[in-house]
């Protein structure tokens, strides 16, 4: 696990949303609104705190000059290979599909993330004009208002919405779109990001493990995602905890998540596991010891702090520290995958 990074970044002018009131909260849990009961809790994601970061060489691996190669791969002046890869002087990924396997194609690499979590991933906070994206490089399967199935240019929200408990804010921007925006900065030329959301407001981790309501969710976009031409999966961020704030046990359901997801995709290397801590000043904060914890547990994993951030409520960063977090996310990723 590499040291983790407790820099804290500038803060943005910070903007106070009142318009909010989407879900009532209860102890350190947010309910469903109008009524609606939630059996696994709350909502919300918080946010990393200084960030661990790590870089490998993967299992069995020889890396000279490399960030990341694959489980047994060489890598000389690489970066990424593919897992069994061999890479001499090359920027890329192993083979096509989810990039296992062979020597880095010529081919520009579809990179693929995944972002999951609570409402703090799905999005709360009004978006503006600057969160929007015009660029052809970063795509989002799916999304929000766009139509499903596919790879649309990426803009926010990016989770589904509405999403299957009907909760998605459509005027919602997420982190996710300046982790993209910010990965933008250091993609390899010629490549590609596609962004994976799956994030659900108000669920517990239980909703997405094995046996959870929106598992299947999850597997279903995976299914899609890794047909993409070229594509690797290259990594997660996770917004996630209020619904199980102080629960012993979530930091195993995190790395089940983890190992599930990998399973998924099919691949048989490690990719950069990044959580949020959650806000200061919220309900929950105090869950924080176990995101560090959970990120401790990973093969590959981050967080990144939550410091700076202010809440528009107990549960939700507001606008500016939404996208504080997202440039986080992004930053921490950039430098797990030595972009």
């Amino acid at each position: 696990m590499a040291e983790m990074n407790r820099t804290i970044r500038a803060t943005p002018g910070f903007l106070l949303l009142p318009f909010l009131a989407i879900i009532a909260a209860s102890g350190c849990g947010e309910s469903a609104p109008s009524g609606e009961n939630d059996n696994t809790g709350g909502a919300g994601a918080g946010t990393g705190g200084a960030t661990t970061s790590s870089t490998s060489a993967g299992t069995g691996g020889a890396a000279t000059g490399s960030t990341s190669a694959g489980t047994g791969g060489a890598a000389t002046g690489s970066t990424s290979a593919g897992t069994g890869g061999d890479a001499t002087g090359a920027t890329g990924t192993g083979g096509g599909g989810a990039g296992t396997g062979g020597a880095p194609s010529s081919a520009p690499t579809f990179h693929i993330f995944m972002l999951m979590g609570q409402s703090n991933m799905a999005g709360v906070a009004d978006k503006r004009d600057s969160d929007m994206n015009s660029d052809e490089r970063l795509k989002v399967l799916g999304g929000c208002n766009q139509p499903a199935g596919q790879w649309n240019l990426a803009n926010p929200p990016l989770s589904d919405c509405p999403g299957e408990k009907g909760w998605n804010l459509s005027t919602a921007v997420d982190p996710g779109i300046w982790f993209g925006k910010t990965l933008l900065g250091k993609l390899p030329e010629g490549d590609t990001i596609g962004l994976v959301a799956t994030a659900e407001s108000g669920e517990s981790i239980n909703t997405f493990i094995k046996g959870g309501s929106h598992h299947q969710m999850i597997l279903n976009k995976i299914a899609k995602a890794k047909t993409a031409e070229n594509a690797r999966f290259a990594g997660i961020i996770f917004h996630q905890g209020e619904s199980d704030s102080g629960q012993s046990s979530w930091p195993g359901k995190v790395v089940q998540l983890y190992n599930e997801v990998k399973a998924a995709w099919g691949v048989d290397y490690d990719v950069p596991f990044i959580l949020g801590e959650l806000p200061a000043g919220g309900c929950c904060s105090g869950h924080n010891n176990l995101v560090h914890q959970a990120a401790d547990m990973l093969p590959d994993g981050h967080w990144v702090t939550q410091q700076g951030t202010k809440v528009m409520d107990q549960y939700h960063f507001d606008h500016d520290s939404v996208v504080l977090m997202g440039t986080r996310y992004g930053e921490k990723m950039i430098e797990a995958l030595g972009w």
